[in-house]
């Protein structure tokens, strides 16, 4: 019977942390009414991650939505530590810390910046399959293997500013893939790369799915043609289809995939000859 009562109390007090920590009311601030129910779902913006938000049943009120789990990884946000037991259950919640009586209370942050995180994890399928093409934009990028970009096709019809093709996973909505790299940065970098990829002149970031090689899901950033800037008359510079060929080799996309469709594709010659010598410099460095 004691032990009965405990349980019964445990569980009651847990459940009162885990709605302090979640920013659940005891009943809606709009109505009064004590139905809250839990509304799940994904943020576009900060992808795989689970959030979780109070909802009014009666008038359809809505509470601050919090992370509580992390899809990639199956963890929950707000974790039990030590082994399953009726006769424990301590939480361990990130980012929070628990004030005794007496103690000061805790100053909010200045000069924050609130909003989803930044993605951190990038996917080349171009010329940026280089590391070292890469490294010149953002230092801190290191590879973390290959992944597919499913119902995408690799092109080279993106018009540049030098008005060459650059490399474009198009969407074509059928069976096709585009295979590159994913690596990870540091997101004070992001900008950047923005700004080398041409960002509002002909490329624009979106946050795709891709399939990384243990077969997992996970949404990461990249770079897309505008409708505007694609030519399918185009053929690419020699030295930049030579940059792409160089990175699908360095990252050990299939052999096949690389004579298909980077290394079939006519390429040629940069009629600026101080550019092909600068780009091929870089080329020919390694990864550093």
């Amino acid at each position: 019977m004691a032990h009965s009562l405990i349980q019964h109390a445990s569980g009651m007090a847990t459940g009162l942390i885990l709605r302090e920590l979640r920013g659940v009311p005891e009943e809606c601030p709009n109505c009064g009414s004590p139905h809250l129910e839990p509304e799940q779902g994904e943020n576009t913006a900060a992808p795989g991650i689970l959030w979780e938000r109070p909802r009014c049943a009666d008038c359809g009120w809505t509470g601050r939505p919090v992370p509580i789990l992390d899809l990639e990884d199956g963890q929950p946000i707000i974790t039990r530590e030590g082994e399953k037991s009726d006769e424990h259950s301590i939480m361990t919640v990130p980012l929070r810390t628990i004030l005794r009586p007496g103690d000061p209370p805790i100053e909010p942050l200045k000069k924050t910046e609130t909003g989803p995180p930044e993605p951190v994890v990038y996917f080349a399928y171009g010329s940026n399959m280089s590391t070292a093409r890469l490294r010149e934009r953002m230092p801190s990028c290191k590879p973390l293997g290959i992944a597919t970009l499913p119902g995408h096709a690799l092109r080279f019809h993106k018009r540049s500013m030098d008005k060459s093709g650059k490399c474009n996973a198009f969407a074509s909505g059928n069976n096709n893939e585009v295979i590159g790299v994913l690596f990870s940065f540091d997101p004070a970098e992001r900008a950047e790369l923005d700004e080398a990829e041409g960002v509002g002149s002909g490329y624009e970031h979106a946050m795709v799915t891709v399939i990384n090689e243990k077969g997992r899901r996970r949404k990461v950033l990249t770079y897309l043609a505008t409708p505007d800037y694609i030519d399918d008359s185009l053929k690419p510079y020699s030295w930049y289809k030579d940059f792409v060929l160089a990175g699908g080799r360095e990252h050990g996309l299939p052999p096949e995939y690389i004579a298909e469709y980077i290394q079939s594709v006519e390429a040629i010659e940069d009629p600026n000859k101080t550019r092909d010598k600068k780009q091929r410099a870089t080329l020919g460095s390694p990864g550093r």
